[in-house]
């Protein structure tokens, strides 16, 4: 069975260039309908895409990708953030150069990446130096990582710093958002020190207020040692586990590998395969060898069970609905 590290180094590299990132207003807008778990705003925002809302478009891509509507698959998500990039919408912008960086829902074309980072580096610089933290940061890394533009880590020095200038008053004040942004700042320690243990305590707060993102970043940092952070696996599956929950894709590829392999929980195959296999449903493709493995030592039983188990499965949200409805 894969060892944890390599589970983890294979899940880490198809979503870090996103674990820093959110473009916006939009984003933010998107995750608020996602937790309302509204059927209807899904089906308004859908016929407002259909009638080319770039807003709508970008709004339906996020919920596939933040997971409230992970069944759609990445493939549907690219196809609004597509249709959003047509119009020069920086979210749809951002979302296609990371979608094509990573062969997320599309081929797997650096070159075309740059392309739509670099059209959308105009719009990022001027609302950073507006002094948009997120597009300063967004910022940051573009020059950090050679996104649509050349590597200059003195300049994404420059753009992290002001970025973590600004946010330590928001994380004083208890905003759960900016206590994320200057974690992923931290881990980074491009233009000033870095931090994986404040990064973790960080994390670890937006996971305590019931943040989703926060739940699965606390996780990962605790179970997986992420940036050489301490490992502890009963730590960090306590709030991947919260997050797989409430249907964080990610944090159900962990939770299946954690039961696969027993870290920090007892071991439970069966379970493991329902984990996994939502993950897999949900187009995280690092699950598909540690449920391929996994199946090699399990009976035809065990795996439709686990399979059963994971057809009948529903969000806690969900759940939490049909019981007050």
């Amino acid at each position: 069975m894969l060892q944890a590290r390599e589970f983890t180094r294979r899940l880490l590299i198809t979503t870090m260039v996103s674990v820093i990132a959110t473009v916006g207003t939009v984003q933010a807008q998107s995750k608020d309908a996602g937790d309302a778990g509204d059927r209807t705003l899904w089906e308004e925002t859908l016929a407002a895409a259909k009638e080319g809302s770039a807003v709508a478009q970008c709004d339906l891509g996020e919920l596939i990708v933040r997971g409230k509507e992970a069944q759609y698959g990445p493939k549907v998500a690219a196809k609004w953030f597509g249709k959003a990039a047509e119009q020069d919408a920086l979210c749809g912008l951002m979302r296609m150069g990371e979608f094509h960086r990573r062969g997320t829902g599309v081929e797997k074309n650096i070159a075309l990446s740059d392309s739509f980072y670099a059209r959308a580096l105009p719009h990022v610089t001027a609302l950073a130096r507006g002094g948009d933290i997120q597009m300063q940061i967004q910022l940051a890394k573009m020059h950090h990582k050679a996104l649509g533009t050349v590597e200059d880590l003195e300049l994404a020095g420059l753009w992290y710093r002001n970025a973590a200038a600004s946010l330590e008053p928001l994380v004083k004040v208890g905003d759960i958002d900016a206590h994320k942004k200057l974690a992923n700042i931290l881990i980074i320690g491009v233009g000033l020190d870095r931090d994986v243990i404040r990064a973790g305590q960080l994390y670890e707060v937006a996971a305590i207020a019931g943040d989703r993102a926060g739940l699965y970043l606390a996780g990962v940092m605790w179970f997986s040692g992420r940036a050489n952070h301490p490992v502890d696996h009963a730590r960090g599956y306590k709030w991947l586990h919260k997050a797989a929950e409430i249907d964080h894709p990610r944090s159900q590829a962990y939770v299946g590998t954690a039961l696969a392999q027993g870290l920090g929980v007892e071991a439970d195959p069966v379970e493991a395969v329902k984990w996994l296999q939502l993950a897999i449903d949900r187009g995280v493709g690092a699950a598909k060898p540690e449920l391929k493995e996994l199946a090699e030592g399990l009976t035809e039983a065990q795996l439709e069970q686990g399979r059963a188990r994971a057809a009948a499965w529903v969000p806690l949200f969900e759940r939490e609905e049909n019981r007050t409805s």
